[in-house]
């Protein structure tokens, strides 16, 4: 079944926003390290714009959750280039929006990695986020069908 372009853009920011949501969720909720680090870059990202546009002392909130819904629609515009660069079909829709919103958190781990291998001489931070950045954009690429892994004996008969 075909949607409007707009209704495809539109899930694709509501699943992005809240899968970015979900991993903010995860650096407070989760006590495993690993799984907080997603979260942490969305806080560094936003500590970047504080950095540029000044501190938001009030309405913490508000702005946070409209950069939140902001990276969304960034999200939505990745999971389109996504769809017009992919060639499988088969996938439920809603993984593009996943897809674009863990390919975003990790441009922004290698963003940061790149930041703190220029700026400093510490070798751990950049391993760290460099790591996870190249894990999320694998993650995401398996998401939206631009990867596919193969456990096991294929069946191919080419």
């Amino acid at each position: 079944m075909s949607h409007p372009r707009s209704v495809t853009f539109a899930r694709d920011a509501v699943v992005a926003t809240a899968v970015l949501a979900g991993l903010y969720g995860l650096a407070y909720g989760v006590q495993f390290q690993p799984l907080q680090i997603p979260g942490y870059l969305l806080i560094v990202g936003f500590d970047l714009l504080e950095v540029v546009f000044g501190p938001v002392r009030s309405n913490f909130d508000l702005v946070f959750a409209a950069y939140i819904v902001g990276l969304g629609l960034v999200s939505a515009i990745v999971a389109q280039l996504a769809r017009l660069g992919g060639e499988r079909t088969d996938l439920p829709q809603w993984r593009l929006g996943a897809a674009g919103a863990i390919a975003i958190v990790g441009v922004l781990s290698l963003l940061f990695a790149a930041n703190i291998l220029v700026s400093t001489t510490q070798t751990t931070p950049v391993l760290i986020t460099g790591t996870a950045g190249v894990v999320m954009l694998a993650l995401a690429g398996w998401l939206a069908g631009l990867v596919r892994v193969v456990v096991g004996k294929s069946t191919s008969t080419q």
